[in-house]
């Protein structure tokens, strides 16, 4: 017969579709199961007393009730209960059951058919039966067969009996024709255990040869049917393969050529004429190398021959077989059975018990046939040899299964998988994944024991127990799953290589098996796939209908660790805690690494990199992505390691690594220190790994992923990888694809739900298998509820270090600022257009300048530049810029929508010059006789000259004007009463100050044009406080509506203009598209649009002449504009439902024309601005029939053009009534739009005006005014407001009083207190709608007490030590100055604050405690070190006196007359050293070249010298300057701790001071195995200068057996003296060691011991001692050749030989030397 062959490439797997059964539907959940192991196939026995002993209540139920189940069917039963019903004492239950194969492996594969190996199960060979009981009688049962009439039927000549061999030795996965590396997860065809790997090439085992195979007792006759062969075949190569199977006389079963990694599964039948008679097979399988191939390797699954036999059975007590029907019965007269007590069951459709009659070696049955088949099953064994069940175990220990269907609740629920051994700790889990801290789920936990017995067929490990559990409660949930959750580590159930390699599975090795507590789906081990390939609709092949991740403990501590990290992890990411930089701006940080060997991969990796970064760093995440990038072979030096280290300690959300998987600490080709030492606790980040097989925790040992995930708080808290080989270009695909779900596509969504969407987008059916492996292999360990760091919104985060204003030092050549404003985005990326805005806030002034910034996105950080100018005339001195980001909030943020957007700056510009200080601006002072003071911008500001002036007028030119100049370094200068000269005459001109009187004064550097400073005082007795009497004065205040005319010395209200525009069409009242433009606008903000309704219309706008507001229609719903209605059409929501902005009036309605004219010409007052315009088109005809008076209303108000005989389009009129100067005429011509633009102008009848701040005040008194009017008929209304703002100069509210024409409030404290309000402003609101001119202030005071005032002094110049303004980095400066206090009151105790501003904006405070009280005319100068460790580069030294203390720089530490004084900044430069500092490495106390030998105990002192005087290594941190990597002989490369993860001291260490300028470290190292090791050291000092241009490294060799090599002397020949060479490996130094010299008689002229030698050392020797050619007496020797041997042991016995390459010169254990002079 031909053969059936199936040939199948494993590449591509097809879609299955199954029957929704999900292995559980044998279970009725109001029933209790009892489970027992079956572990080999047979007849079953169970007795009354194994049932009682397993508790089951066997007298509550017949025996009728009594069901058994196997392999997810009921079973049938034979009860023998002597006929009562019941189950007694003796009475038992016989079954047949079967031990465990591949029945239910097969439902794992696309097709059934395509299982590699059917008689041996991927999991396991015990199976669990079941034994159960209910209400019904018609349970499963073997019919009783009675029918013992065997003459009446003839004997069946044969039975089919099936001979099979199953190997397990190997497991043959799936590969890719493309690439042997490539194997798919999925089963797919001929997958399965197989024998070990023959290579038929050039090989003479590249065969199988069965001789024991035998068919015993064939049947060989004319109706003899065919022997059945099937047998599975893997190839195992690429290229071409030739197989041949041959049976009996080289008869062939099967011969053919084919290609690549292919499974062959074969099916043939052949006569069994051709076996011989006594079943001998001669069965052969023969790999022929004929095709060329370089290697042809084969597998074997398994074989199977179902072949005719007579019944005869070799003396069994078991057989089983199959029967072909006859005509009703099958008789069998079987021979040759051991059995005394036979018990035969037929298995077909109608099982039955058939009765056995026993002859003197005959057993003869009658079997009915099998009504649905052709043929049955047939087992029959002796009753002696039935297996007993010996237990039977309650399920769930109490019998009764969890239906977890029907428990179901119909939300997104959480699938919790564990293993038993895990219980405590997963129901922990559990509670808190229920709690509302864990995310307030609906969790399912599932002890994955149960699962097995009820959806995997009672087969222990078998990863159906999950699948079909997650299918049944995907099928059973309105709201699908939300994930499955998988705790325990699992290990593969394959073996990879063979049994005696480390590649040992699950499956076979019981360690292992016991181990994997947690299975996963396929080889290579892949969890998403085990609910992927479902049949569920809307679901592709390799999509999981489940999100799904794993935990992968061992014990329940592993799992509670983990679980701590997981909630201090997710609390973190509660939404409603605290915003700031330092809790949350981790969690926008994202850290690369990229690796490679050569280097177009490291430019290949980074490009990968860059690609995902900007993915990620765009919305909604907008992350921060730092790039640590391999540029070399060595690891990164310490120095960045600290970095980094410090970066991940610091917390980072996401650590993605792209390039080679190795041996090092952290798995990668980039070196990381190990998890332990991360000190990340609760800022754990999710590491996605691009390598290979990082990722595979399915292996008996500790992967990476597990030793990241697992480290108790630290580590990773999730971690993506790969579990096979990994290939640069589907790994990027997937990376590019997780970063767009974690982005943007499902930002805030699980990681589990990124795995499962980047395999639903990116893979199809078409995909390659590079894509398929990758995709579904990058396996989730870590909760799969797990979110990356995410924000339900935006919170901008404004930080005074990120505002930055340059240049730092401003010179007289200096024309501009440039301020830097680095907004950071803390949450969700802002999509949005935000403002920005930056106030500059001017010295000693009300002014500021404002500038706005439109921010149209913020993902992580932007930063905006804002060039200003000096304008040196008003910004010397302490300028403070106020930064506000989104106020008013337009962007809804997560936490604080103010403080943190707002921040101050301040920038402290110290051009030489000089500000008035005492008095204060607008002083009023109560002495005749008083000093000026004046502070310098800058106190440490050089020697120059001032000068002074004072005048009683504003312009400094009246005949009283004095002055005064004094000379000096920058601080406090002052001028007395007595000091001053009259300007006129230039002689001295003392001051007495007259009552009542307004001085000006002024100051500034003495120079040709120069820049005063102004200030004025008003002297009244006895009076201290603040006023402005001189018109001169009020001009510094601010105002609104009015002005300050100097020329004539009044105020003014202010005029102001609008501009108006209008746009009229002509169209259709049908045309849609043109109604809208109709409109008209005020400043370009649009006043009204549209036409309301068709009929031809005036639209009627009226503009108040004061206020150049538009009048508004009468809407009666809110009361609004009662007394509007004119009769106009849009009357009150006629046509709009809100006030309109125009009035329309229908022209051919002759009622609502004639209400126009009245509106027009009775109603309008003059002045006001009217607008007529007619959209669309205008009807003259309309006006010559009903109102001709029209035209004389248009002419009466100007205009000269309106007139009869005009064709109807529409007009623009717009005039000032009253005025018919002012008229605007646009007429249409040709179906064109018109449009007039024009300004109107207001005058205003209201203003105010503003004094600027005043005080601060220790106690308010009382408060004097004077105004009149200057009209004769008075229009004026004005109020006084007292306005009182609090001490951050914040607005709090108003005191509103009548002002009067002359009036005062007394005893002001008693509606002031000054100690919540120390400022107030006074303001006046003018109103005069009559005459509009406002009333005239005389004069207003505010009489209080003031505070004290201190000031930075340098008059007599400052400290700074060392003197220079460049500094070493580490070097000590120090800085004094003085502190006085210039007014006449004391001031409390002094805060005064001492930092340093470094180049990066970052601030370091100085330590300063707070001094005593500062009195009057005292004096405070302290000395303050600084210290410059970590300040390289550009350093701003601030002194700051009486500080702000709050963020908005407004509140003082006291309050105090003025802040300008107190404030000073000074440069100074810190130089980085750069000399390298120098490393030394000692092995034992010698330094080692290249390759030596070392001891296998080896002491390694490694130092480090440094010379910097200033930053000595003295500190147990600076350990973290060093990095030592060991590589073993295996080249598995580790990091040497200095302290271990247990706390033990690896390495000691001990540091430099300032007489050893040497850091030492002491490394007492073992190593283990003889083989070559390299050392790597890397160290660098302080200022990060390393070691060298290369790290040191230098490669080692250690061989643990005491050895040495030849003994050879050098040099040789030689002729004054000549050293002993040779290397010594082990530990041990010898104990006895001897040099004979001899002639070339043999004779020994010269004996060396060791104590002559010197000392000896593991490793490469030459000797201290020189022989000199000398015998023992010290003689000299003649010229020659001479002979040695060496005599060596090491405690008493002797050293065996190094092999080196001196060998050749020793000869029997003498070496030559040769003596020439």
């Amino acid at each position: 017969m031909k053969p059936i062959l199936y040939i199948v490439f494993l590449i591509l797997i097809a879609p299955k579709f199954f029957s929704q059964q999900f292995g559980n539907e044998w279970i009725d959940y109001g029933q209790s199961y009892y489970s027992f192991n079956i572990y080999q196939s047979g007849i079953h026995k169970i007795d009354f007393s194994v049932l009682q002993s397993a508790g089951i209540p066997i007298q509550s139920f017949s025996s009728d009730n009594i069901q058994m189940f196997g392999r997810q069917n009921e079973i049938p039963i034979f009860i023998e209960d002597g006929g009562d019903g019941s189950i007694d004492n003796g009475d038992y239950i016989l079954f047949y059951a079967e031990k465990n194969d591949g029945w239910l492996d097969t439902s794992l594969y696309d097709n059934p058919e395509w299982m590699g190996n059917p008689k041996y199960s991927l999991y396991n060979d015990t199976i669990e039966y079941f034994f159960t009981w209910n209400n019904l009688t018609n349970n499963k049962r073997f019919n009783i067969e009675t029918d013992t009439d065997y003459n009446s039927y003839t004997p069946s000549e044969y039975v089919l009996f099936e001979v099979f061999e199953s190997f397990n030795d190997l497991y043959n996965e799936s590969v890719s024709c493309s690439s042997s590396d490539v194997s798919s997860s999925f089963y797919v065809e001929g997958e399965g255990w197989g024998t070990a790997i023959k290579n038929g090439v050039n090989n003479s085992n590249g065969h199988w040869d069965f001789p024991s195979l035998s068919f015993e007792n064939v049947f060989q006759n004319f109706n003899s049917p065919d022997i059945q062969y099937k047998s599975v075949l893997i190839a195992k190569s690429a290229g071409a393969h030739h197989t041949k199977h041959t049976i009996g006389n080289n008869h062939i079963l099967f011969d053919s050529v084919f290609t690549c990694y292919t499974s062959v599964f074969i099916e043939n039948s052949f006569s069994p004429s051709l076996v011989s008679p006594s079943g001998s097979s001669n069965f052969k399988i023969d790999i022929i190398d004929d095709q060329g191939a370089a290697t042809d390797v084969q597998s074997l699954n398994y074989w199977s021959f179902v072949y005719p036999r007579t019944p005869s059975f070799s003396n069994s007590n078991y057989v089983d077989f199959e029967v072909i029907n006859s005509t009703t019965k099958v008789r069998l007269d079987m021979s040759n059975l051991n059995m005394t007590n036979p018990i035969m069951f037929s298995l077909g459709s109608v099982p039955a018990k058939i009765p056995v009659t026993m002859g003197a070696n005959t057993f003869q049955v009658l079997i009915p046939n099998d009504p649905s088949s052709t043929k049955q099953p047939v087992v029959i064994q002796d009753f002696s040899s039935v297996f007993s069940v010996s237990q039977l175990t309650a399920v769930n220990g109490t019998g009764v299964f969890t239906d977890f269907s029907s428990n179901f609740i119909n939300d997104s629920s959480v699938l919790i998988v564990y293993p038993p051994e895990l219980t405590s700790a997963s129901i922990e889990y559990a509670t808190y994944r229920s709690s509302v801290d864990g995310g307030n789920h609906n969790v399912i936990l599932a002890n994955v024991n149960e699962l097995y017995q009820q959806y995997g067929g009672g087969i222990k490990k078998h990863i159906n127990g999950i699948r079909n559990f997650a299918f049944d409660m995907y099928a059973s949930s309105s709201n699908n799953p939300s994930a499955l959750f998988l705790i325990g580590k699992g290990i593969r159930e394959s073996n990879i290589q063979s049994n005696l390699s480390s590649g040992l599975g699950s499956r076979k090795n019981p360690l292992n098996f016991q181990n994997s507590l947690m299975p996963s789906f396929g080889q290579p081990s892949c969890d998403v796939c085990i609910t992927s390939n479902s049949s569920f609709s809307g679901f592709d092949k390799f999509t999981p209908i489940i999100p799904t991740g794993r935990i992968a403990a061992k014990n329940n501590q592993e799992l509670i660790d983990y679980l701590n990290k997981v909630k201090k992890y997710e609390l973190e990411q509660n939404q409603n805690m605290p915003y700031d930089f330092v809790s949350k701006d981790w969690q926008k940080q994202i850290m690369h690494f990229s690796g490679g060997n050569n280097f177009v991969e490291q430019q290949a990796f980074q490009l990968n990199l860059n690609t995902l970064a900007g993915i990620i760093e765009q919305d909604d995440f907008g992350a921060n992505v730092t790039l640590v990038a391999k540029e070399t072979g060595n690891p990164i030096s310490p120095l960045e390691l600290q970095n980094v280290k410090d970066r991940i300690s610091n917390g980072v959300s996401m650590m993605t690594f792209f390039g080679h998987a190795s041996s090092t600490s952290s798995g990668f080709d980039i070196n990381l220190d190990e998890p332990t030492y991360w000190d990340n606790e609760g800022k754990y980040p999710l590491l996605l790994a691009n390598s290979c097989y990082n990722g595979n925790l399915f292996q008996s040992t500790v992967s990476k992923s597990e030793e990241f995930v697992l480290t108790p708080n630290a580590g990773v808290i999730a971690y993506i990888g790969s579990i096979s080989l990994g290939y640069p270009t589907p790994l990027f695909e997937f990376s590019k694809e997780l970063y767009e779900q974690l982005s943007k596509l499902n930002y805030g969504g699980t990681f589990s739900e990124h795995v499962r969407n980047c395999i639903d987008i990116y893979l199809s059916s078409s995909s390659n298998e590079f894509d398929q492996t990758t995709f579904l292999q990058m396996n989730l360990h870590g909760d799969p509820l797990l979110k990356s760091n995410y924000h339900n919104r935006p919170e901008i985060e404004l930080l005074e270090s990120n505002i930055s204003i340059e240049p730092q030092v401003v010179t007289l050549t200096t024309d501009s600022i440039d301020v830097s404003v680095k907004l950071i985005n803390l949450g969700k990326s802002i999509v949005d257009t935000f403002d920005l805005q930056i106030t500059r806030n001017f010295p000693g002034s009300s002014t500021d300048s404002i500038y706005h910034f439109l921010i149209p996105k913020l993902n992580y950080d932007t930063s905006v530049l804002l060039k200003l100018p000096l304008q040196p005339t008003i910004g010397i001195g302490l300028n403070q810029f106020d930064v506000a980001a989104d106020i008013p909030s337009i962007i809804g943020e997560q936490y604080d929508e103010i403080s943190n957007n707002i921040k101050s700056k301040n920038f402290f510009i110290d051009i030489d010059g000089i500000q008035p200080i005492i008095p204060h601006n607008f002083a009023v002072v109560g002495n005749d006789t008083i000093s000026l003071f004046a502070s310098t911008i800058n106190p440490l500001a050089n020697f120059t000259t001032y000068r002074f002036e004072i005048d009683t007028t504003y312009l400094f030119n009246s005949p009283y004007h004095r002055y005064y100049q004094l000379s000096g370094y920058g601080g406090v200068k002052s001028v007395s009463s007595n000091d001053w000269i009259s300007v006129p005459s230039n002689t001295s001109s003392p001051i007495i100050l007259e009552d009542s009187t307004v001085y000006y004064w002024r100051v500034a550097i003495d120079e040709p044009n120069p820049l005063w400073k102004r200030s004025s005082f008003q002297y009244i007795s006895n009076k201290t406080g603040w006023g402005q009497d001189d018109f001169f004065q009020f001009t510094d205040n601010s105002s609104y509506g009015v002005l300050l005319d100097t020329l004539s010395n009044q105020r003014i209200f202010e005029p102001f203009v609008k501009t108006i525009s209008c746009l009229t069409n002509s169209a259709p009242c049908d045309d849609v598209s043109q109604i809208f433009e109709n409109a008209w606008y005020l400043s370009d903000e649009q006043q009204e649009y549209g036409i309301c309704n068709c009929p031809n219309k005036f639209h009627v706008a009226i503009i108040d002449k004061t206020t150049l507001l538009p009048w508004e229609t009468r809407h009666v719903p809110t009361n609004q504009n009662m007394n509007n209605n004119f009769g106009n059409a849009n009357d009150n929501e006629n046509c709009q439902t809100r006030p309109m902005k125009f009035f329309t009036f229908n022209q051919n309605n002759v009622q609502q024309m004639i209400d126009f004219r009245n509106l027009i010409e009775n109603i309008v007052p003059n002045g006001d601005y009217i607008l007529i315009y007619t959209p669309m088109s205008n009807r003259y005809d309309y006006w010559d029939a009903n109102q001709p008076q029209l035209y004389s209303t248009f002419a009466n108000l100007g205009s000269t053009t309106i007139a009869p005989g005009l064709p109807n389009k529409p007009f623009i009129f717009l005039t000032r009534k009253g005025d018919p100067s002012f008229v605007v005429e646009h007429f249409q011509q040709n179906n064109e739009a018109i449009y007039l633009d024009t300004i109107l102008t207001g005058q205003q009848y209201a203003g105010n005006e503003t004094s600027p701040i005043i005080g601060p005040s220790a106690n308010w008194e009382s408060i004097y005014w004077k105004q009149n009017s200057v009209d004769l008929i008075t229009g004026d209304t004005t109020d006084l407001k007292i306005m009182l703002y609090d001490y951050s100069g914040n607005y709090q509210y108003s005191i509103d009083t009548s002002f009067t024409s002359f009036d005062s409030i007394l005893m002001l404290n008693n509606l002031i207190d000054a100690n919540q309000f120390p400022y107030i402003k006074l303001s006046s609101d003018y109103v005069d709608a009559i005459n509009q001119t406002p009333a005239q202030i005389d004069f207003w005071h505010v009489l209080y007490e003031p505070f004290p005032e201190a000031a930075i002094d340098g008059t007599n110049g400052y400290t700074w030590l060392p003197g220079s303004d460049t500094l070493q980095e580490g070097q000590v400066a120090q800085f004094a100055i003085d502190v006085s206090n210039i007014s006449q009151l004391p001031m409390d105790s002094l805060l005064i604050n001492y930092f340093v501003i470094d180049k990066n904006q970052n601030k370091h405070i100085i330590p300063y405690s707070r001094r005593d009280s500062l009195r009057v005319n005292e004096t405070l100068r302290d000395t303050v070190d600084i210290n410059t460790l970590g300040l390289e580069g550009i350093n701003y030294l601030w002194m700051e006196v009486n500080p702000y203390i709050d963020q908005t720089n407004t509140i003082t530490d006291q309050p105090e007359l003025s802040h300008l004084n107190n404030i000073l900044q000074m440069p100074f430069y810190v130089s980085r050293e750069d000399e390298n500092p120098i490393l030394d490495v000692t092995f034992n106390g010698r330094h080692i070249l290249n390759e030596d030998i070392i001891a296998p105990t080896t002491e390694l002192v490694i130092s480090l010298k440094d010379e910097n005087e200033y930053l000595i290594m003295n500190e147990d941190a600076d350990t973290a300057l060093f990095a030592i990597y060991l590589t073993d002989p295996d080249g598995i490369q580790k990091r040497i701790p200095f302290v271990n993860q247990m706390g033990v001291t690896i390495m000691q260490w001990i540091p430099a001071n300032s007489q050893n300028k040497k850091f030492k470290i002491i490394y007492p190292a073992y190593f283990e195995k003889s083989g070559m090791y390299s050392i790597l050291i890397e160290g660098s000092d302080k200022s990060g200068n390393a070691s060298g241009d290369y790290a040191y490294q230098i490669e080692f060799e250690v061989i643990h057996e005491s050895m040495v090599s030849q003994i050879i002397n050098y040099p040789n020949p030689f002729s004054t003296s000549t050293r002993f060479v040779f290397t010594l490996t082990g530990d041990l130094i010898p104990d006895d060691l001897q040099i004979q010299i001899m002639n070339i008689n043999g004779r020994v002229v010269r004996e060396i011991d060791e104590n002559e030698i010197g000392p000896i050392f593991i490793g490469r020797n030459i000797s201290d001692f020189a022989w000199d050619g000398k015998d023992q007496f010290g003689d000299q020797l003649a010229n020659g050749v001479y002979l040695y041997r060496v005599k060596m042991k090491i405690n008493g016995q002797d050293v065996n030989t190094l092999p080196t390459n001196t060998d050749n010169y020793i000869h029997k254990g003498f070496g030559k030397m040769y003596l020439i002079r």
